[in-house]
């Protein structure tokens, strides 16, 4: 049988792949199409057995839409699963979508091409059980993602923190399945020639690796340090200087990780590491304590992320701040500025990225009864906040998502930055913004080499600003 793996944004819909490579396994033919370039024919022209949706919460309305049309084109089975399906499994009483995947892909797809329907929940086992992701099938289809300057990797599908504002978060997950699951699957790594397997297959146009597990130093010390030997050995990549015009960094990669686990990795780890990373994002989110509580995350502090920054440094890698506003508190734009100025305090000269709170579905925060910004499409590189704010606060959230950058990185005085966030921009304006706040990460994270690469994806990207 045929299965339409429909795909939505600029990104390539990584967990899709697993979807893609479970049907493989199970001798099914598949094809991935683009769900947003306006050219559904092609979809039903194929005369699809099923049609495949793993949208981001940004893309659902999107993507039920598209579902709805196809379904009275073709009748084909609709499943939707991913993030905000695991989310919100209630959406199966929309007459377009035949079945709502609660779990992986595998085990799950064997029940739909067996006739199962409605709201599917298959127990996970182990991550030696995940497919190959089918990455070669996926730029076949859609060339544009083959072509992209950046690629994803993931070892563990779990992420050991609970933050109420995240969808994957330990308690949300645990909830679902049960702490002995979380811990036996989602915080487990899958095995390193499963990983390295399927790198094979992604490298041709790639200059730079995003490993998206959630925190890199969390879980098993021991199986990162043999995967960055194995990594050497099979792909001959030694990180050299980004920034020296004699050398070129060969395929580097960013990782994300968090204060507290920076602080607890051991030297042999964060110096292997540095071997095959050169730059790692670190989640600042907030800084009051009373936010970091709100966040679920009064574990952290300004002196643990100064502490663990330091010792990033220290390493020779560079550090992208990270944080988050338009948070749920009587004064969120001061919350806001306090948190970028804690960040000049941290990382100086450092690159940073802001982005606007979403209130996704799932999450400790979605259950307070917040009110909801109609305006807010769950895209953060728009900037616009997932909570509804007045006009004059949530202009203010936004220009403090678009300039935080600059604010960090320039290490601009309070006073501009106060005068600054007051600004209109019209359309124009903004778009360049994003613009010049996307480059300045591009470039960060692979120095001269950057600026060639940006100038290059502009023509393959459809930027939200």
């Amino acid at each position: 049988m045929k299965a339409a793996l429909i795909t939505f944004g600029n990104e390539e819909s990584y967990g899709l792949s697993f979807v893609g490579g479970e049907l493989l396994r199970q001798k099914q033919n598949i094809r991935f199409f683009e769900g947003d370039n306006g050219d559904w024919r092609q979809i039903v022209d194929w005369k699809p057995d099923f049609l495949m949706f793993s949208p981001l919460t940004t893309f659902f309305p999107q993507a039920l839409r598209l579902a709805e049309s196809l379904k009275r084109a073709t009748k084909a089975t609709v499943v939707f699963g991913g993030h905000h399906a695991f989310a919100s499994p209630e959406i199966i009483k929309d007459y377009a979508i035949d079945a709502v995947v609660v779990g992986p892909a595998n085990g799950s797809i064997g029940k739909i091409l067996d006739g199962e329907r409605g709201i599917i929940r298959t127990e996970p086992t182990t991550p030696a059980s995940l497919p190959k992701p089918a990455r070669k099938e996926y730029y076949r289809d859609i060339p544009r993602v083959g072509e992209r300057y950046r690629k994803f990797l993931l070892s563990m599908l779990g992420c050991p923190w609970n933050c109420s504002y995240c969808s994957s978060s330990s308690g949300h997950i645990s909830s679902v399945f049960g702490s002995e699951i979380h811990k036996n699957y989602y915080l487990k790594r899958r095995p390193i020639p499963d990983v390295l397997a399927e790198a094979k297959d992604i490298m041709e146009n790639t200059h730079e690796i995003e490993w998206v597990d959630d925190d890199i130093f969390a879980g098993d010390e021991e199986w990162l340090i043999e995967f960055i030997g194995e990594w050497i050995r099979n792909f001959s990549y030694t990180i050299v200087d980004p920034y020296s015009k004699d050398q070129d960094c060969i395929i580097p990669m960013y990782v994300s990780t968090t204060s507290v686990n920076t602080l607890k990795a051991s030297d042999k780890l964060l110096c292997s590491l540095r071997r095959c990373v050169n730059v790692i994002g670190m989640g600042i989110q907030a800084i009051r304590p009373e936010s970091l509580k709100l966040f679920n995350r009064s574990w952290d502090n300004e002196k643990k992320m100064n502490d663990a920054y330091n010792r990033l440094t220290s390493f020779g890698y560079r550090v992208n701040l990270q944080c988050i506003v338009g948070l749920s508190v009587d004064d969120p734009v001061e919350d806001a500025i306090e948190t970028v100025l804690a960040m000049q305090r941290i990382g100086p000269g450092s690159i940073c990225s802001c982005y606007p709170l979403m209130i996704y579905p799932g999450t400790k925060l979605s259950k307070m009864g917040l009110p909801l910004n109609e305006d807010c499409s769950g895209d953060t590189n728009n900037a616009i906040c997932g909570i509804k704010f007045s006009d004059d606060v949530q202009k203010k959230l936004r220009n403090i998502c678009k300039l935080a950058t600059f604010f960090v990185k320039y290490n601009i005085d309070e006073r501009w930055i106060r005068a600054l966030i007051k600004m209109d921009f019209d359309e124009e304006v903004s778009q360049g913004l994003s613009m010049l706040r996307y480059r300045e990460c591009v470039v960060d994270r692979l120095g001269d080499k950057g600026e060639r690469i940006f100038n290059d994806i502009l023509s393959t990207m459809r930027l939200r600003f």
